[in-house]
């Protein structure tokens, strides 16, 4: 893996100082270089001992990272990229954090010199609360943090971003951005917009219906809830997600329409199986299980020495749901030209169906459980 000594944080708001904070807990040789446009930011970050240097511009800041994170507003993302391109080390790993991945990720690989390399990272996590105050070093545990490779992504270079991500608690897992943008159009993008357009929808009849508000009830107060969340975060993401977002609407307009027409029906059966196929799908939305190391099991993989070969290998294993717990190569002489890939995954049915991913994709693999029968 390549070694990571200088990490350099851009944009120290809550994820970006979270960010901070977690990698300079591992207790490993981390310096870690902060900027942001707010002076205040820098100065509080520093002062919490978030962040080892403050750094006077982007510049600066970049110049001399081994890592760089970019945890700034969607819309300025490219910018910093512009600004930094020029004064890079050679051989630096550049991520972000931004909920929108295709258009971003295709963008900074058009810009960046050939010695630089783009990871795009989405961690799915935060807070009601904003800013460097409100940053905390567990932020990220047990939460998903995607990572977005390409054809193009370095084996070395995903490796060690993955490695780092998992070890500050993050469940990381890899998938194409335009995979990424399909999926958190539906479950994240999709849902915020709902949840405006209701507010707005009673905020404008409570004009007539003059106790509209002071009736509302606990299931409208949780639907309603993200639609108090940063307007000009969301404006970005909207924006920049927009083909997507517009595919899911037309989704969600097509079930509204079947349902509406199942009511102009009097169609008791299709509201109660509607009702009931719903109540059914969010019992059983997948949780969180703790790790059970009597589950875990080990997929061992011949990969070749050629660029994409991880990414490949990752993108089949987790597209189809499966998170990678644990991920490393070795060179081996069991496997001329090449290295031996190893995996961790949990759950019987997850191994068989990693393995059978992985095959597919045209690598040969064994799997055996961590701990035998």
């Amino acid at each position: 893996m390549k070694n990571i000594r200088n990490i350099t944080v851009i944009g120290l708001g809550l994820i970006g100082g979270s960010l901070a904070l977690a990698l300079k807990r591992l207790g490993k040789n981390f310096v870690v270089t902060g900027y942001d446009i707010e002076n205040d930011a820098m100065n509080i970050a520093k002062y919490r001992n978030i962040i080892d240097i403050i750094a006077s511009d982007y510049i600066e800041a970049s110049k001399n990272a081994d890592l760089i994170i970019i945890a700034t507003p969607l819309s300025k993302i490219i910018d910093v990229v512009e600004s930094i391109k020029y004064n890079l080390k050679k051989d630096v790993i550049i991520t972000d954090v931004g909920s929108a991945k295709e258009k971003i990720v295709k963008k900074i690989n058009n810009i960046l010199p050939e010695d630089a390399y783009f990871i795009g990272g989405h961690p799915m996590a935060g807070s009601e609360n904003e800013g460097v105050l409100s940053a905390k070093p567990d932020l990220f545990k047990n939460a998903f943090y995607i990572l977005t490779p390409t054809e193009d992504t370095i084996t070395e270079h995903l490796l060690t971003l993955h490695n780092i991500l998992t070890k500050i608690g993050a469940r990381v897992i890899s998938i194409s951005p335009e995979e990424h943008d399909e999926n958190v159009a539906l479950i994240s993008h999709l849902p915020h917009i709902l949840s405006t357009n209701l507010i707005e929808i009673v905020n404008d009849r409570q004009k007539k219906l003059k106790n509209l508000f002071k009736l509302c009830a606990g299931g409208f107060r949780d639907m309603t809830r993200i639609a108090a969340s940063n307007t000009k975060m969301w404006l970005d993401i909207t924006i920049e997600n927009r083909e997507e977002i517009i595919k899911s609407i037309d989704l969600y307009i097509n079930h509204l329409e079947k349902f509406k027409k199942g009511l102009y029906g009097n169609d008791a059966d299709f509201i109660r199986e509607h009702y009931l196929k719903a109540q059914e799908a969010r019992i059983n939305l997948p949780k969180y299980v703790e790790k059970d190391i009597s589950k875990l099991f080990e997929l061992k993989v011949a990969i070749p020495d050629k660029p994409g070969s991880l990414s490949e290998i990752t993108l089949a294993i987790s597209s189809k749901g499966i998170n990678i717990e644990d991920i490393s190569i070795f060179h081996s002489t069991e496997f001329s030209g090449g290295g031996i890939l190893k995996l961790l995954v949990q759950g019987d049915d997850e191994s068989r169906i990693a393995r059978e991913a992985v095959g597919n994709a045209g690598y040969g693999v064994k799997v055996k459980k961590i701990l035998g029968e």
